[in-house]
Order: structure tokens, then C-alpha cells, then sequence
């Protein structure tokens, strides 16, 4: 099992740049990170090939990688731009890759985990890049997906003093904010996913850990375990496509 020591060396050794003070938001998403390794640990060790979509340095996707046990095994990233660190390059491939608009590079059913964590909430167009997430799972493949929580305890606050919720910061680059209850069916859409799990961390200001019972409706950042079905109705993409819009998408 993975620990956030394991984290830290991972980090150090692929991304010795990153600075060693670790205020709050750094040390949740560390945990972040670590639940997520653990996930792959527990769930998914017999897969082969892992994607971490939107993976930035990609020290971290070398960890998850790690968890899994064959012989052979393979990490891709794809993202906008090649953020890679140098001691990374060599262990995981780079594929250059505009989410909201082009189809993933990957043949259907290429990897059995994917990993897509706080990437969502940048993009305009939620609904390509989920489809192209399912397309290259194999079938009973797992995803796990994080978005950070528009209904976290620190923005409820700021929201009912008038204040914008730090999840949707208008000078950020978040362009869309997701609550945890109402994720969950978007993720599950016409049974293309089935939800095995779902994680809480942080409760800021207070808390960077991982938050259970009635409090995970205020974490900051839910992490979802979900397995690839078989669908019974449209998914994403098609059901978007399906919906009268005046967006561009």
C-alpha cells in the first residue's frame, strides 16, 4: 500500500523543483494523490497500461503506474502541452492533445485505467473528453475522477457572504464547477459507468485529510472510483448532441 511518504519520494526524485513547504491546498492535494494511488493499488493492480489525462509534470502518474503489477507495464499523458519534467520523459509516453476538441489518439479499449484528476473543471466541453475516456477503457476497466467541490464548506461560505466560491474564481482558469451529488449522475450516464467508490479529502480551513459520513458533502475535492459497463442509452456525447444548446459545443 502506498504512503505519502512514497508520494514525497516520487516527487523529489521526478520533480525536484517542486518546493518543499507544503501550506494546506498543497498538502490536500497530496492526499488527493495518494488516495488515488492507493485506488489503483487496491482495484486495479492487475491492469497493464495507464492513462492519466491532463497529468501536467506527471511525477505522480509514474506512482500510480507503479501500483500496477505486470510486468510491462505502461503510463501515457495526454494534455494540451508538454509539461513533463526531465526524469519523467523516459518513463511515461506524451501524447499532445487539445481535450475539447479532438478525439483521444488511442484505438477503443487501449488502457484499463484511466486517471483524470481536477481536470474538468477547466474545460468548456466536458462532454468529448468523457466519451473518449470510456472509448479507450477496456471493458470493466476503471476511471478515477476528481473535480474540486463547488459545495465545499470554504465555498458555501464565501458564497453566502456574497463572495465568489474559490472553486470558480472569475480570474482563475476554472470555467466550471461542479457539486458532488450532482457529479455522480453525470458520470453514471446511461450506466457507461458504475460507481464503486467515492472519497472525500480536505475540509478547509480546518482539515487536509480524507473526510467520511455527512462531512464529504463539504469536502474540497471528491475522487470517484468508477468501473466501464456496458450502456443502455446515449452517453456524453451523443446525448449532448441530442439537447438543443447556444454554446459553441
Amino acid at each position: 500500500m502506498p504512503t505519502f511518504s512514497d508520494l514525497i519520494h516520487y516527487q523529489k526524485k521526478f520533480f525536484p523543483e517542486a518546493r518543499t513547504n507544503m501550506p494546506r491546498h498543497d498538502r490536500t492535494q497530496m492526499r488527493i494523490k495518494l488516495g488515488i494511488a492507493s485506488l489503483i493499488h487496491n482495484h486495479a493492480a492487475h491492469g497493464k497500461d495507464l492513462l492519466e489525462v491532463g497529468g501536467n509534470i506527471g511525477w505522480q502518474t509514474i506512482a500510480y503506474r507503479d501500483q500496477l503489477i505486470q510486468d510491462g507495464s505502461t503510463a501515457t499523458l495526454y494534455d494540451w502541452k508538454d509539461y513533463r519534467s526531465e526524469p519523467v520523459k523516459p518513463e511515461v509516453w506524451f501524447q499532445q492533445v487539445d481535450l475539447e476538441t479532438q478525439p483521444f489518439p488511442a484505438a477503443d479499449a487501449s488502457f484499463d485505467v484511466v486517471v483524470c484528476n481536477q481536470v474538468f473543471e477547466h474545460l468548456k466541453n466536458i462532454f468529448l473528453p468523457i466519451s473518449q475516456i470510456h472509448r479507450v477503457l477496456r471493458p470493466g476497466g476503471f476511471l478515477i475522477f476528481s473535480v474540486p467541490n463547488l459545495s465545499a464548506l470554504h465555498n458555501c461560505v464565501l458564497l453566502n457572504l456574497g463572495h465568489q466560491p474559490t472553486t470558480l474564481a472569475i480570474s482563475s482558469s476554472h470555467v466550471r464547477g461542479f457539486s458532488i451529488w450532482s457529479t455522480t449522475p453525470f458520470l453514471t450516464m446511461s450506466g457507461g459507468f458504475k460507481k464503486i467508490r467515492l472519497d472525500g479529502y480536505g475540509l478547509h480551513p480546518f482539515y487536509s485529510g480524507r473526510v467520511s459520513g455527512l462531512l464529504k458533502t463539504f469536502c474540497h475535492t471528491p475522487v470517484w472510483l468508477l468501473q466501464k459497463t456496458h450502456p443502455h442509452g446515449p452517453l456524453w456525447l451523443e446525448a449532448r448532441q441530442q439537447t438543443p444548446t447556444t454554446t459553441n459545443f
